[in-house]
Order: structure tokens, then sequence, then C-alpha cells
């Protein structure tokens, strides 16, 4: 009975210990994985919510300007001159006359707002100068729940 315990070298402890090793490196990497993945998913959600309160405050802006399209001096009174500089939009002075729709729309950090920019007229009528157009660019300032989710969208309007 002695003489077969005297021929065990451990093989059976070396190979257990062998398959926690691997157990525990594969979990590491299945924890990091998944963990990467919520940080994208969270990523993409904030996104589309950035996204989805642009929209809305882009549909907001356009009902402001048909509700006044037939009324132009007022709807010329709600445009300021139209921003011509580099990212001016990163300056948060440039945004201290944007409107803000608070009431409708909370699902960011940062309250949505747009701003409604007089982009001048333009004959559209070949060889007269009677017939214009006056021309507008909508700028939307939105964000969702995250820090790098903010968004600005530029349409130019008419």
């Amino acid at each position: 009975m002695q003489n077969q315990f005297v021929k065990q070298r451990g093989t059976a402890l070396i190979t257990s210990l062998l398959m926690v090793v691997v157990i525990a490196i594969l979990g590491v990497a299945v924890s990091q994985q998944v963990i990467s993945l919520r940080k994208t998913t969270t990523a993409n959600y904030d996104q589309t919510l950035s996204l989805n309160s642009a929209e809305s405050t882009l549909a907001a802006a356009y009902s402001v300007m048909s509700d006044n399209f037939l009324d132009p001096p007022t709807l010329q009174a709600l445009a300021v001159d139209i921003n011509t500089g580099a990212n001016w939009w990163k300056n948060d002075s440039n945004w201290s006359s944007a409107t803000a729709i608070s009431d409708l729309i909370t699902a960011g950090t940062e309250t949505p707002s747009y701003l409604i920019e007089d982009d001048g007229t333009g004959g559209l009528a070949v060889g007269t100068g009677d017939l214009t157009k006056r021309f507008y660019r909508v700028t939307v300032k939105a964000q969702g729940k995250g820090i790098r989710s903010l968004i600005y969208k530029v349409t130019t309007s008419l």
C-alpha cells in the first residue's frame, strides 16, 4: 500500500492548478469584454438621445418659422445675424440669444436650444431684382446624458 503513494509525483495537483489558471484568465477576459461593450452601449445611447433631442429642437424651430412665415418682420426679428466665424458654436457666449426649449425636451444634461440665423436674401427671378427670398439657417445644440454626447446640427431653411 505504501508503495503506490511513493510513485505519485503530484501531476493531478499541477493539472488542476493549470485548469484553475486557464479558467481565471478566461473569466477576466470575458469580464473585460462585457465592460467594454457596456461602455460602447452607453455611448451609443447618449448619442441617440442627443440626436433625438436635436431633431426635436429642430422641429420646434421649424414650427416657429412656419408659424411666422407670413409675417416676415416678426420672423426677421426672431433671427440673429448669421455667424460666419469658424467654430463659432463652441463659444458659449454665442448661444446667449438662443431659444431654449426645456419645457418640451428634458432628456439631456444641457437644455436644448436653437438659433435662427438670418442668411440674407437671394434673387429668384433671372433678370429682375424684385423677386427675392430671405434665407434662414437653423442651428441646434443638444446634449444627452453623457459628457461627450453634445450634438450641433445645422440646416438651411427658406
